[in-house]
């Protein structure tokens, strides 16, 4: 029979082995440039980039749609459908919110369209922590992208060029 001073040397013993337990290296392969590529042959720029990658989890973009209620019974995540015609009231207290990014070659036009819209303008620089969470929670894809909201905050029209952003002035207007 064995003794409890016997069964904790043995757990010891097997604790001390599995602290340098090591597996076998596994091969990674990922696409890189339009065909797949061990990682490990990557060069070094490659590498760094593919550990800046983030894994895409569709479910959940595609219920955040559904919850923003832009969602698509076929699925295309780029849909953006234009809510029904907002109120004066609305309209006079609408507000813009604008992804921009310094290195962004057509957010300065974008932040002019938007300032000629006559209506309070957020600039978000979606390089910035707080910035990319606030992309990441309103689905922005690519800067530039103006979200034209009502006065409660509800999302009333999308857009992601300036030419766009400009085409807001008729919508409030009208």
């Amino acid at each position: 029979m064995r003794t409890l001073e016997d069964i904790e040397n043995d757990l010891a013993a097997a604790r001390e082995t599995l602290s340098s337990v090591e597996g076998t290296p596994a091969e990674v392969y990922s696409r890189i440039v339009g065909y797949y590529r061990s990682v490990r042959n990557w060069n070094r720029g490659k590498r760094e980039e593919y550990g800046e990658r983030r894994l895409y989890d569709a479910a959940a973009s595609m219920s955040r749609l559904e919850e923003q209620g832009r969602g698509t019974a076929a699925g295309n995540s780029n849909a953006v459908s234009a809510a029904e015609p907002a109120s004066q009231a609305e309209r006079s207290s609408a507000r813009l919110i604008l992804f921009v990014r310094p290195a962004c070659p057509a957010c300065p036009s974008a932040k002019e369209a938007a300032g000629r819209l006559g209506i309070p303008v957020d600039l978000v620089n979606a390089d910035t922590e707080v910035g990319l969470a606030e992309a990441a929670r309103r689905n922005v894809l690519s800067t530039p992208t103006a979200i034209l909201l009502s006065a409660r905050g509800e999302e009333l029209d999308r857009a992601r060029d300036p030419g766009a952003i400009a085409s807001f002035k008729s919508r409030l207007a009208s």
